[in-house]
């Protein structure tokens, strides 16, 4: 527990995203229990919509909280070495590390889920109002739905930590000898849970067709289950293309900007955490919005018109915020290795300035690729689709929606970007405040 305390910082993006999390699940843990007590077809629709809702949200809690947890472990290794060198056993690294990413996961959704019980309720009965027949429904939650969403948050932060427990209690002492932060990866993993989802993408592009008399549900899925696919596997995707659009700007333009470049490229764990977390964030919203609109366009309407904007908002709202905050979290969890960095730039004779400038420049580069692969993701997405659907309904037309796409994209870079900057201010303001002093 004294190590948790001394490394608050790196632990604070695991406590504020189970905090999030914890918010986030409520909103189908409510519907869930409203739809319970509800009779009749507004019971069931507000079931419906609770599965959607869960669907986005567990989505988003896997990615998240997985690569939040992967990054703390990432963070942590140096220090894991130092255990070992103290004489602490492979398994006592092991089982520290999980009973702390379960305290925190705990304190963390406990919070979230107090706040939950008084500001859901209200916030999903107001969603509610414009829907079809199910304004002036009555939503209430319950202590078993708080607990049962605080518990399942916790096991999810836990079971997330197995892999990198074990990637801990194997850390060699050596470590400490190695300056990159690039971190260890296991792709294996990776690959079979984004040949799982690929499998389950192509499942729904078949029975896409047979759908659209019902509404066309899969629509609104195929393209966030893609999105998660391309989230799982992270770096093999992410650096090509951080090296592809940041070779339009040459290393003569801007020096912040070749340092910004070269940081994100080797911090690859950092990176890869923040970039999993953009993409749902954006990814997500953009995703559904296509796919409601080219699902749509075989109807020949405009818009979908499964849902009001009140509903949708309500489905993603959750997920999004998580994925936001997510974001925001890992990029600011990294404290002490982005002021080890900055140092070292001051040991060259670098500018506080320039400390500053390269990490607004890194922010803006996670989140320009973030961007870049959820618009390439979803036109993939609703490619697909209309490919599957234009033989047998000719009127649809493929549509990714770019002001979803850069509202949250610009969202979320000013979430990320003022979450990199602020420990290079706090460095500059302690290297003017040595400056001065008498």
């Amino acid at each position: 527990m004294a190590e948790l305390r001394s490394s608050w910082q790196v632990w604070a993006g695991l406590f504020t995203v189970c905090a999030v999390a914890a918010v986030a699940g409520s909103v189908p843990g409510v519907l869930i229990v409203s739809g319970l007590r509800t009779p009749g077809v507004r019971g069931l629709a507000l079931l419906s919509i609770a599965g959607t809702t869960a669907a986005f949200g567990l989505i988003a809690l896997l990615v998240v909280v997985s690569a939040v947890v992967r990054l703390t472990a990432g963070l942590l290794e140096r220090t894991h070495a130092l255990w070992q060198l103290a004489g602490v056993t492979p398994r006592g690294v092991r089982v520290t590390m999980l009973l702390q990413t379960a305290v925190t996961a705990t304190i963390g959704a406990v919070c979230g889920g107090t706040v939950a019980a008084s500001v859901v309720p209200a916030s999903v009965a107001a969603s509610l109002a414009d829907a079809s027949g199910l304004a002036g429904v009555d939503v209430t939650g319950s202590g078993q739905e708080t607990a049962t969403v605080v518990l399942s948050t916790v096991v999810a932060a836990v079971l997330a930590a197995l892999p990198g427990s074990r990637r801990a209690a194997s850390t060699s002492p050596l470590l400490l000898l190695r300056t990159e932060t690039g971190g260890r990866r296991s792709g294996a993993g990776r690959i079979a849970v984004a040949v799982l989802l690929s499998a389950l993408v192509v499942s729904m592009l078949v029975g896409l067709p047979r759908s659209v008399p019902d509404g066309a549900a899969p629509a609104l899925l195929i393209g966030p289950v893609l999105i998660a696919v391309v989230a799982v596997l992270g770096r093999s995707i992410g650096a090509p293309v951080v090296r592809l659009w940041t070779a339009a700007v040459p290393e003569r333009a801007s020096v912040a900007f070749a340092v910004a470049r070269a940081t994100a490229r080797w911090a690859a764990t950092r990176s890869d955490t923040t970039l999993a977390a953009l993409l749902i964030a954006v990814g997500l919203p953009t995703a559904l919005v296509g796919g409601q609109r080219t699902a749509a366009s075989a109807f020949g309407a405009a818009t979908a018109h499964a849902s009001g904007a009140g509903a949708t908002l309500l489905v993603l709202s959750g997920p999004v915020l998580l994925a936001a905050i997510g974001a925001a979290a890992t990029a600011a969890m990294s404290t002490r290795d982005r002021g080890r960095e900055r140092e070292q730039l001051r040991a060259i004779g670098a500018s506080p300035g320039l400390a500053v400038g390269v990490a607004a420049l890194e922010g803006l580069v996670l989140s320009v690729t973030g961007i870049l692969i959820a618009g390439a993701t979803v036109l993939i997405a609703v490619g697909a689709e209309w490919t599957v659907l234009a033989p047998s309904y000719p009127a649809t037309r493929p549509t990714v929606p770019l002001d979803v796409l850069l509202w949250a994209g610009g969202f979320c870079s000013v979430l990320v970007v003022v979450s990199t900057l602020l420990p290079a201010l706090d460095v500059r303001r302690s290297w003017l405040g040595r400056t001065l002093r008498p």
